[in-house]
């Protein structure tokens, strides 16, 4: 079996957003004999099988420490071992840094990327570059990748279906959630105020999950403000991506305002939980069949009006609507990662 260099941007188990991460190595790790991780951000990691080896500098550490961390150890391991591909996880920058000992070493690299990504300067020009000295490009859905070229490959989400499994039998609306980074790119907003406009404004709306950058830390705090008078609306944190399909069990509906793009893996860890979710990408159309004129929504007066008709349906309905989703989820499982890695890679 052949050895694999994986490149990230952060480890870390506690994290709401990265902790799915953690599927996808082990999944991978299952072709290779070993897995040298390189990430530019250790968190907490969980048990793992000790074929795969994890480097990487911790949270505090400045860029340039990071990047010449990333260089160095990259440097190190590629004289111990001769790499058959390099897996860059949502990484440009680190397929940037170290192009040329890939290069020097006859390394294939592969990079998986599932967002519309910076409108312009420096982040544009790396992910370009990167994009063209990268072997194949792997993406999530026709518009989660910003250039156009045969070297694409859609190839869906990988969500634990297994652990994020439908358990529900029961259709209520008591219990709202948005589910997601918090990001100006997310707009949360759109969201939130489209259930305080709506006929279900007097119950609770928790959103689940953290800023990672200090855009972010800004933006969370300036939706802190804007709601402040709203004790209906509450901003929990983060959760540990293991301990979520424990905490999602209470939830009747999700929210998903992020627009063309971004595929968001929270769409389809709620959606394999049996909560309904709205959704403003129409990337998601697809997965929702003849359903997604229902929970397709383009602004925040096209969901208030959504969710007002949300008690119009009856249970057949819902169960005809989770059967075609359970059905089409099927496309987005980690246990099928590796069948379409390796026909692409």
């Amino acid at each position: 079996m052949s050895k694999l260099l994986y490149l990230n941007l952060a480890v870390d188990s506690d994290d709401t957003s990265l902790g799915f991460a953690f599927g996808w190595l082990k999944e991978i790790s299952k072709n290779y004999e070993s897995v040298d991780v390189i990430t530019l951000r250790l968190g907490k990691l969980p048990e793992l099988d000790n074929k795969i080896n994890i480097y990487g500098p911790t949270y505090k550490k400045n860029k340039f420490y990071k990047y010449m961390f990333l260089y160095s150890t990259a440097k190190k391991l590629m004289k111990k071992s001769e790499y058959d591909n390099c897996f860059s996880h949502m990484s440009p920058i680190s397929v940037f840094i170290i192009a040329l000992l890939l290069k020097r070493n006859n390394i294939k690299t592969t990079l998986w990327f599932t967002h519309p990504g910076p409108k312009f300067g420096l982040k544009k020009i790396i992910l370009y570059i990167t994009y063209k000295l990268s072997d194949k490009i792997l993406t999530a859905s026709t518009t989660s990748f910003p250039f156009k070229s045969k070297k694409v490959h859609v190839i869906g989400h990988s969500i634990n279906l297994e652990e994020f499994k439908n358990q529900k039998n029961v259709y209520k609306f008591n219990n709202f959630l948005i589910l997601s980074r918090i990001s100006k790119s997310k707009k949360l907003e759109i969201s939130i105020d489209a259930f305080l406009n709506s006929n279900e404004k007097h119950k609770n709306l928790d959103v689940i999950g953290g800023p990672l950058n200090k855009d972010d830390e800004k933006y969370l705090k300036k939706l802190e403000k804007k709601y402040l008078n709203f004790n209906n609306i509450n901003f929990l944190g983060k959760t540990k991506h293991t301990d979520l399909p424990k905490v999602l069990k209470k939830y009747d509906i999700n929210f998903n305002s992020a627009g063309e793009g971004f595929f968001d893996k929270s769409v389809l860890e709620t959606l394999s939980m049996g909560i309904i979710n709205f959704y403003r990408n129409p990337d998601f159309n697809d997965l929702y069949s003849n359903h997604s004129h229902k929970y397709h929504f383009e602004n925040t007066v096209d969901l208030t009006q959504k969710i007002n008709l949300l008690n119009n349906a009856s249970a057949s309905d819902f169960d005809n609507f989770f059967k075609i989703i359970n059905n089409n989820l099927k496309d987005h499982s980690l246990s099928t990662l590796n069948e379409r890695l390796n026909h692409i890679i």
